[in-house]
């Protein structure tokens, strides 16, 4: 299958936002790595994908409680022991700040990551 159909799919339906939060909240890392393999891809894809996963983190800080969106990446990153989780997670904090639509944006998220 096309890979680009599964992404327009995630893209045009917003109850995703809920699953792939959702899915997050889980102690199989597997599981995370995937999702955030996945929140990657979006990022790059366009600027609705880009959205749909900062609507994603946005959801799961809800669903935690939290007061910052990218907490769960910092925890992660700081807990993985799987190379192979914590390229994953590098690679998503990388696509979030590169596919920021301007500067002041990707300078804004930079330090949102950095506060946490």
């Amino acid at each position: 299958m096309d890979s680009r159909i599964g992404l327009d799919y995630i893209v045009e339906n917003r109850d995703y936002i809920s699953k792939l939060g959702t899915a997050l909240d889980t102690n199989n890392v597997v599981v995370k790595k995937q999702v955030f393999e996945l929140l990657s891809a979006l990022c790059a894809y366009n600027a609705d994908g880009y959205a749909r996963a900062i609507e994603t983190l946005e959801f799961y800080k809800n669903l935690k409680c939290e007061r910052y969106r990218f907490k769960i990446v910092i925890n992660e990153l700081e807990k993985a022991t799987s190379v192979e989780y914590q390229v994953a997670l590098l690679a998503f904090i990388n696509c979030v700040i590169i596919s920021a639509t301007n500067l002041q944006d990707r300078i804004r998220i930079r330090n949102e990551l950095i506060g946490e």
